[in-house]
């Protein structure tokens, strides 16, 4: 009998407390953007202090961390100078690709052999450039 006014009255209350709900619906983004931020930093971190432990078990017994990268810091990519990387550092097992100072791919270690990308053109078609590295000034 009285639904029609019991729903205005609803409807008046609802526009009264609507200046107190409109400020919170952008604070519940903020607040859901920070708690992802913080979920992610403390993963980055536990991955941190893991990388670390293991680096310093590696360390402990004398084991070298082997990488698929190589960055030549004092070479940047000439067709007239061949950088010529120690090759006797990695097992025959190990693909290493090797980029210049600027992160440029320059060529491959593969088999224990130097494979430059001048004289081998297919060497640096399918790897991916790294970010070049930034000095401290």
């Amino acid at each position: 009998m009285y639904k029609k006014q019991l729903y205005l009255a609803l409807a008046g209350v609802g526009v009264c407390f609507l200046p107190f709900f409109i400020p919170l619906i952008p604070k519940l983004g903020a607040y859901a953007e920070a708690e992802r931020l913080k979920a992610t930093e403390g993963l980055e971190r536990q991955r941190i202090e893991e990388r670390a432990k293991t680096s310093d078990a590696l360390y402990e017994a004398g084991v070298m961390p082997t990488t698929r990268k190589l960055r030549i810091t004092n070479y940047f990519d000439s067709s007239k100078r061949n950088p010529r990387p120690d090759t006797t550092l990695y097992q025959d097992d190990e693909i290493v690709d090797v980029f210049d100072a600027s992160g440029r791919c320059i060529g491959r270690i593969e088999e224990g052999i130097w494979k430059w990308k001048y004289k081998d053109k297919e060497i640096c078609k399918s790897v991916q450039n790294i970010r070049p590295v930034r000095r401290k000034q």
